[in-house]
C-alpha cells in the first residue's frame, strides 16, 4: 500500500514547550496515558531518546491486528524541532504497508501587529 497522511494542529503552547515532550521519550508515555484504549505501554529497547533509540509500543487488547510495533528514531533535532521515526517492525508493516514514518515538525507561529 502507498499513501500519505498529514495533519497540522495549532496548540496554545510554545513550540519549545511542546518539543520538550515530543522530542523526548515522554511522547510514548503521554500516548499511553492519553489513549489507554489504543496503547497499553512501551519499552525502550535501546538508546536515550535521541537518534538510534528503538522503542517497542504495545497496543491495547481491544485494538485489532498485531499487538505491537517498533520504531527507530533516525532524527531527533532539538534545534529544528524535528523527529523522524520509522516503524521498523510490527503493526502496520504486517498489514501490508511498505513503510510507516512519523515525521514531526514543530514551528513557532509568529503573530505581528502593525501600528
Amino acid at each position: 500500500m502507498e499513501g500519505s497522511v498529514s495533519k497540522k494542529l495549532e496548540v496554545n503552547v510554545s513550540a519549545s514547550e511542546i518539543w520538550k515532550a515530543y522530542g523526548s521519550l515522554q511522547l510514548a508515555q503521554i500516548a499511553v496515558d492519553a489513549f489507554p484504549e489504543t496503547y497499553s505501554g512501551y519499552t525502550v529497547l535501546e538508546g536515550d531518546g535521541y537518534a538510534g533509540t528503538i522503542i517497542q509500543v504495545f497496543m491495547a487488547a481491544v485494538v485489532p491486528g498485531p499487538a505491537w510495533y517498533k520504531q527507530k528514531y533516525l532524527v531527533v533535532d532539538d534545534v529544528r524541532r524535528v523527529k523522524l521515526a520509522p516503524t521498523i517492525e510490527g503493526k502496520v508493516l504486517e498489514q501490508g504497508f511498505k513503510n510507516f514514518i512519523l515525521n514531526a515538525k514543530f514551528q513557532l507561529k509568529v503573530l505581528a501587529t502593525l501600528t
